[in-house]
C-alpha cells in the first residue's frame, strides 16, 4: 500500500509540475505576443483617440508605451500663431528670418560666465517628468548650452537614459504686454572631469571662479593656481552637461514692435 501510495504522489507531482510548466509557457507566449504587436504599433497623432478595433490592452498602459507619438504642428495653435493665418496677420506673414532670430536669441539668452542665465531644466524618465532648476551658458558658435552639475542628481541618470530634454527661461513680468519667454529644445550629453573638453568649457564659459576663494591679494600667478587647484578638484565631484539646441521658440511682444509676430522658432538646419 505504502508503495502504491509512493507512486500515486510521484505521478501528482509530475502532473502538477507539467500543467504549471504549460501555464509559465503559455504566460510567456502571451508576453512576447505582446511585446510583437508593441513592436507593430504604428506611429500616431498625438490627438488619435481609441478605435472599437484597438486590440485588447492591460489597465494603466499608455499610447506612447507602444506607440510612437507624431506631433503634427500644422494642427497645433502654436503653429497658428507662429506662421499660420491669425489675427491681423495672413499665413506667413511677419516671420523673423532664421539668422535674424538667432542673433536675438545670442542677445536674450546669451553671455558667459556670470552672465549665464538659470533655466528650468525638463527631463523624463519611464514616462516620469522631473524639471529642476539649472545655470547654463549659451556657447552661440555652436549653438549649444552648458550647465555644471553635481554627480549623483535625478536629472543626470533621466539624461543617461533618456537625451531628450526641454528648456524654459522667462523674464519676469506683471503684465500681459512685457512677457518674454523662451523655450528650447535639445538632446544632452554628459561630459565627466575625465574628458579634455571639461577644464577648458570651464575655463572658457562655466562661472566657477567663485567657489575657488581666491584671496584679493593674491598675486596674479597665486591666482593662476588657485584656480586649477580648484578646477581639478571639481573633477572627481561634478560633470558638464553639452545640450545641443533643436529648436528655440521665443515669446514677446517686443518682436511685434518692429512687425513680427510675437511668437518666433528658430530650428537647427
Amino acid at each position: 500500500m505504502k508503495s502504491g501510495r509512493v507512486v500515486y504522489l510521484v505521478l501528482f507531482i509530475v502532473c502538477v509540475g507539467i500543467c504549471c510548466n504549460g501555464i509559465t509557457l503559455a504566460a510567456n507566449s502571451e508576453k512576447e505576443q505582446k511585446t510583437e504587436k508593441a513592436e507593430k504599433a504604428k506611429v500616431i497623432q498625438v490627438d488619435e483617440e481609441v478605435t472599437t478595433d484597438h486590440p485588447e490592452y492591460e489597465e494603466g498602459i499608455a499610447c506612447n508605451d507602444c506607440h510612437e507619438m507624431k506631433l503634427d504642428a500644422q494642427t497645433t495653435a502654436t503653429q497658428v500663431w507662429l506662421t499660420g493665418e491669425s489675427p491681423g496677420r495672413a499665413a506667413g506673414e511677419g516671420v523673423m528670418p532664421q539668422d535674424a532670430l538667432w542673433k536675438e536669441i545670442e542677445k536674450i539668452i546669451g553671455g558667459i560666465k556670470m552672465d549665464s542665465k538659470t533655466f528650468v531644466l525638463g527631463t523624463s524618465l519611464n514616462n516620469t517628468p522631473l524639471t529642476t532648476t539649472a545655470e547654463f551658458t549659451l556657447d552661440p558658435a555652436q549653438k549649444v548650452l552648458y550647465g555644471f552639475h553635481e554627480m549623483g542628481t535625478a536629472k543626470l541618470h533621466h539624461i543617461r537614459a533618456n537625451p531628450k530634454v526641454s528648456l524654459n527661461w522667462h523674464k519676469e513680468f506683471e503684465t500681459f504686454t512685457d512677457f518674454l519667454c523662451v523655450q528650447v529644445i535639445g538632446r544632452a550629453e554628459l561630459i565627466d572631469g575625465q574628458s579634455k573638453e571639461f577644464e577648458q568649457i570651464m575655463i572658457d564659459l562655466l562661472p566657477y571662479e567663485n567657489g575657488a576663494r581666491v584671496p584679493k591679494d593674491a598675486t596674479p600667478q597665486q591666482r593662476k593656481e588657485r584656480l586649477k587647484k580648484f578646477r581639478e578638484s571639481l573633477t572627481k565631484g561634478f560633470v558638464i552637461s553639452k545640450i545641443t539646441i533643436d529648436q528655440v521658440t521665443i515669446a514677446t511682444m517686443d518682436f511685434v514692435k518692429d512687425g513680427f509676430r510675437r511668437y518666433q522658432r528658430w530650428t537647427r538646419q
